[in-house]
């Protein structure tokens, strides 16, 4: 049939209409069954090459909109013409843009009832929303920025049609650059933790984890929890999902991790067994190590947020040794050291470069789980660290203020030092009385465990055979862990 103008029907179908007293899915089925009116819906294209469906959403005219969508589907397949149904569904316009792309436009100003049901009508029929316009430009990407329609996503969501790789391409369209892709990345999923119960992180998270699912989608969602930094505060979206996950989605979060990491780990193919140790846990470091701009690593936002258990898991996946690996020096293998973090004081030892980490403010974990009484906190930080370490950072590891955790166990002893330090400069009066206030919060309970560990490592050291009433030195570097 001849194409017709779109002006032509919709000037018929409003002037009908408004002649007419019901409601206007009563009116559209008798037009539609009226005369050719079925033959002029189908042909008829617009200025831009748009039809009927993709003009009313233009106009925003979302109601409408979904009665003739519901309706011409419905009369179409009655009259047995699947191809009228496809035509009109995956019409293109001028420009390339397709039913998706109009909805995904109107889902800017109205995103309720009606566009869900169209958006899941359109999903059912299989009419793909990461088609591209002219322009490069796909439907989901208009329904990711610049701000997520979180009912057509779900709906996608629902309906296991959406994947981190759409996602990742969808984004990527209007992101060229690698900061912004990652800035966008992060923002999306904010959103989605504070907006939208973290429904598409766990969706993502259950598609990684699937027994079926290929190495490619586990990079691409890998990429998305652990490796996109958002500019504006430093922090991945591992860092945000720490306080909001459950035990089970935060182990889901490790599988992928340890999943990815061992599908790199294969490809870099390491010589030995020894060498392969050393990447696996190189690989771990360089997304476990990350810090935000407040300089708060993964262990601080687990602390603030109390989740002992999630501290344990991730302590857990870092060995407490220097990691080496063997290289050919003039022929002969010789083994050197492998640094995860050249700032530590333990560059080569992956758990301490995680301890030993420092905020902004000068804090340690440590000093951090003292002031708030976190007893066992600092006991899953302590287990299974030799002795004369624990001892080097409860006797010589301070903070901002010189206050090591033995001084702010003893307020009095605690008051001297900063007596002394206000008298030679080194903290003005606030700085002081804020110190001082802190040593005198730590509950006495927190307080005991410290002073009483302290106690046995001394007398564990003078009973030893060499006798020298002090542990030994620490395996990391006192002088460097000591600088604020």
């Amino acid at each position: 049939m001849t194409p017709i103008a779109l002006s032509v029907i919709d000037d018929d179908i409003r002037t009908r209409y408004a002649r007419n007293m019901g409601k206007f899915a009563s009116f559209f089925l008798n037009w539609i069954k009226f005369d050719e009116n079925s033959a002029r819906l189908f042909a008829a294209v617009g200025g831009n090459g748009e039809n009927y469906l993709q003009f009313r959403l233009r106009q925003h005219d979302v109601i409408e909109a979904m009665v003739v969508m519901d309706t011409a589907r419905a009369y179409w397949r009655e009259q047995n013409q699947p191809e009228r149904i496809h035509g009109f569904l995956n019409h293109e316009d001028s420009e390339g843009n397709g039913i998706w792309h109009y909805l995904a436009d109107t889902l800017r100003r109205n995103e309720g009832r009606e566009t869900l049901r169209m958006a899941t009508t359109l999903l059912k029929l299989d009419v793909s929303f990461a088609r591209l316009n002219r322009n490069g430009i796909s439907p989901l990407g208009k329904m990711l920025l610049p701000t997520p329609k979180w009912q057509s996503l779900n709906a996608l969501i629902a309906t296991k049609h959406l994947s981190m790789a759409d996602i990742e391409r969808a984004v990527a369209e209007q992101a060229k650059e690698k900061p912004i892709l990652a800035h966008f990345m992060t923002t999306i999923f904010a959103s989605d933790l504070g907006d939208n119960r973290g429904l598409l992180s766990q969706h993502m998270l259950k598609q990684s984890v699937a027994a079926q699912t290929d190495a490619d989608l586990r990079a691409a969602t890998c990429r998305l929890f652990f490796d996109y930094v958002d500019a504006s505060d430093g922090t991945t979206a591992f860092f945000k999902l720490i306080a909001a996950t459950n035990h089970g989605m935060f182990d889901d979060l490790l599988r992928l991790l340890l999943q990815n990491t061992e599908e790199t780990l294969t490809a870099m193919a390491p010589p030995d067994v020894a060498t392969k140790k050393a990447y696996r846990q190189m690989i771990l470091c360089r997304r476990l190590l990350l810090r935000d701009k407040k300089g708060e690593g993964i262990l601080f936002k687990a602390l603030a947020a109390g989740k002992h258990a999630h501290m344990r898991k991730l302590t857990s996946l870092l060995l407490n040794d220097d990691l080496v690996v063997r290289k050919l020096v003039r022929g002969e293998p010789v083994r050197q050291p492998l640094t995860v973090e050249k700032s530590s004081p333990a560059p080569s030892n992956p758990l301490l470069s995680l301890l030993l980490q420092r905020a902004g403010d000068g804090d340690t974990v440590f000093h951090r789980a003292l002031a708030s009484g976190d007893q066992s906190a600092l006991e899953g930080f302590f287990y299974n660290m030799p002795s004369n370490d624990v001892f080097a950072i409860m006797t010589a590891l301070p903070n901002r203020a010189g206050l090591t955790l033995a001084d702010l166990c003893a307020p009095e002893k605690a008051k001297a030092k900063l007596v002394r330090a206000g008298q030679a400069g080194r903290i003005d009066a606030a700085g002081a009385k804020a110190a001082l206030r802190a040593a005198l919060a730590v509950p006495p309970e927190t307080a005991t465990f410290v002073i009483r560990k302290i106690a046995e490592i001394e007398a564990l050291a003078a009973d030893t055979a060499h006798a020298t009433a002090t542990p030994l030195p620490p395996s990391f570097d006192l002088a460097k862990a000591a600088m604020v």
